[in-house]
């Protein structure tokens, strides 16, 4: 789930948008025992530092960069909270959040962006609203609870991912492929589990969270073509029965912020 990283990722000339994904390496480093600043820049001393960790585990080549084999080795001991900060800390365990740390500066109110959005020329409904965030922009846990699917492959080489968070299920789309967490994990409220993906092909604003919810006592998969919940005037959301406005939820999360 950890893109592969190297010398010189992290740095504002290079790769700024990996620089978290270097604090978790740093982090998972300093777990082993190693001397390592956590400053999200990939320079010569953690290249040096993840050589010597790879010689340690036998890892063929020893050539400092993080691979998935790499990075599997070093997620096998946490002695220090790895992937944790401020950001990633749960607010309290068993709150409700907003999914981002700052308020959209467009409403999800209001078309095209809002639930029931007219879509295909209104054949469709929009079955989630949008909240638009920049590029990167770290998308967190609304509430506990556990993934069950994803990252998967969703719209216009976007991913998402579903959490059930007990009374709930929400999809989180439109996210970028690099994701916290996966199928199986548990998650925290506040806790940082994606960023902000873009759309591609797209002629409007094309960097936010799609954000669905279910009441979750339905199976099946959350997309469906035919069937499923339809509008009062019979447009189809193209999803599964259970699914819901978020909107009112989302206006009681904004008032609770996750610290980015």
């Amino acid at each position: 789930m950890y893109p592969t990283l190297r010398l010189s990722a992290g740095y504002a000339d290079k790769s700024p948008h990996l620089r978290d994904e270097v604090k978790v390496l740093q982090r998972a480093l300093v777990g082993w025992g190693f001397d390592v600043k956590p400053d999200g820049q990939f320079g010569p001393g953690t290249e040096r530092a993840v050589r010597s960790f790879q010689r340690r585990q036998g890892l063929v080549p020893d050539d400092g960069i993080v691979g998935p084999k790499t990075w599997a080795a070093l997620m096998q001991k946490k002695s220090t909270p790895v992937g944790t900060s401020v950001r990633d800390t749960p607010i309290i365990t068993g709150s409700e959040c907003f999914p981002l740390s700052k308020l959209p500066t467009s409403n999800w109110t209001s078309p095209p962006r809002s639930f029931g959005s007219r879509r295909s020329g209104g054949a469709r409904a929009h079955a989630g609203c949008d909240l638009y965030a920049s590029l990167g922009t770290w998308v967190h846990a609304i509430a506990d609870g556990e993934v069950i699917l994803g990252p998967y492959p969703f719209y216009c080489e976007t991913y998402a991912l579903e959490v059930h968070h007990g009374s709930f299920v929400i999809r989180y789309g439109e996210i970028q492929k690099f994701t916290t967490v996966k199928q199986g994990d548990k998650v925290k409220a506040g806790q940082r589990i994606a960023k902000v993906g873009h759309l591609v092909g797209i002629k409007v604003p094309s960097d936010m969270l799609h954000l669905e919810m279910y009441k979750g006592d339905v199976s099946g998969p959350l997309t469906q073509r035919s069937g499923g919940a339809k509008t009062e005037s019979g447009a189809s959301y193209q999803r599964r029965a259970d699914l819901m406005d978020p909107t009112a939820h989302l206006h009681r999360w904004s008032s609770n912020l996750p610290h980015d």
